[in-house]
C-alpha cells in the first residue's frame, strides 16, 4: 500500500515558487504555532530560529523552485520535497504559488 501511495504523491507533484521568504517545518503543528504569530515579526524570528537549530524547520528564500503536493488532509498546506529530502517538509499555502510551465519548451 506505501509503494501506491508513494507512486501517487510523485505523480502528481508540481513544481512551485516560493512568493515570500518562507519556512517548511516537520508537523503541522509547527507550521500552525509559527503562522499564529507571524505577525509578530521579531516572536516569529525567535521561533523559527529555535525550530531551525532544532532540526524541525527549514528556511526558504523568496523565489525558490520546490517540488510539492497539496495535503490532502489540510488544504491551507503543502508538502514539499518528498523525493529529494524524505520525508519531506510541510510548507503554508499561501506563500508559494504553481510555477507555470513554459509554453514554448
Amino acid at each position: 500500500m506505501y509503494t501506491i501511495l508513494a507512486v501517487l504523491i510523485s505523480l502528481s507533484q508540481m513544481l512551485y515558487q516560493a512568493q515570500v521568504s518562507s519556512y517548511g517545518c516537520s508537523s503541522n503543528a509547527e507550521v500552525i504555532e509559527l503562522q499564529q504569530i507571524r505577525a509578530d515579526p521579531e516572536a516569529f524570528q525567535k521561533l523559527l530560529f529555535t525550530q531551525v537549530v532544532y532540526g524541525q524547520c527549514i528556511t526558504i528564500g523568496q523565489g525558490a523552485v520546490v517540488e510539492g503536493v497539496a495535503d490532502p488532509t489540510d488544504t491551507t498546506v503543502l508538502r514539499i520535497n518528498v523525493q529529494s529530502d524524505p520525508p519531506g517538509y510541510i510548507v503554508p499555502w499561501g506563500d508559494f504559488k504553481p510555477l507555470e510551465a513554459d509554453p514554448g519548451h
